[in-house]
């Protein structure tokens, strides 16, 4: 998969380039409000490009507020943490069926008084929830109408400091990411585990280095012989 190309039907199938719609941006500094007071106006026309909050609600919060203006919808969570209390909110939304499925994509290592892979595990079963060394927060949220992507700062858990977060409903955006969560549940074994090495994500196409400066033909490179004494 070619991370810079549209991944639309008439660019897979011509060639063509697709140019994302035209959408509003907005950006948003909430001192006290909660996460659907300050995502009020997201849509699929809008995104938020920049919010600034001061920890006074977690990344499931966003999610929940997400989950209202989409609807029930499968979801990925990407964090380094998970505090007892999210899980157990967690687990509330998939039984009101705000959830259709869950997915969890944890950091390995144990943290002081945070649910651990296991704790998860035991809740949404072992299948669900995939553990490596890892520091990224994100989350997938999608349905029939909607593909919305939200990368933050935030870990599954209330941190009473500042947190930033974007998001956007983008279906392009949305199946990288996409990709990227089912590379990894083939890579990695189901469940908690206490693996400390990064995942290859050997499906993915990776960026490659560039080099600043060019190495000649061995032919041309003399290493000091001076030709002109033959």
């Amino acid at each position: 998969m070619d991370p810079d190309r549209p991944v639309t039907a008439s660019s897979s199938d011509r060639g063509a380039v697709v140019l994302a719609p035209k959408k509003n941006r907005r950006q948003r500094f909430s001192r006290v409000a909660n996460a659907a007071a300050t995502i009020e106006g997201f849509d699929q026309d809008t995104d938020i490009t920049f919010a600034l909050t001061l920890g006074q609600f977690s990344l499931l919060d966003l999610i929940e507020a997400t989950l209202d203006i989409t609807g029930p919808a499968d979801v990925v969570i990407a964090t380094w943490s998970v505090g007892f209390y999210d899980l157990a909110a967690a687990e509330r939304f998939r039984d009101l069926g705000k959830l259709r499925s869950c997915r969890f994509v944890m950091d390995s290592s144990a943290k002081r008084g945070q649910a651990t892979g296991a704790d998860v595990a035991s809740v949404f079963g072992a299948d669900a929830i995939r553990t490596t060394r890892t520091h990224a927060k994100f989350a997938l949220i999608e349905n029939d109408a909607w593909h919305v992507v939200i990368q933050s700062s935030m870990n599954l858990n209330l941190n009473e400091r500042s947190e930033q977060f974007s998001m956007t409903d983008c279906a392009q955006t949305a199946q990288f990411v996409r990709t990227i969560v089912d590379e990894l549940w083939c890579e990695l074994p189901a469940g908690p585990t206490s693996d400390r090495t990064t995942p290859k994500l050997p499906g993915m196409a990776a960026v490659e280095p560039r080099f600043g400066f060019e190495v000649a033909p061995a032919s041309v490179v003399t290493m000091g012989v001076n030709r002109g004494a033959d």
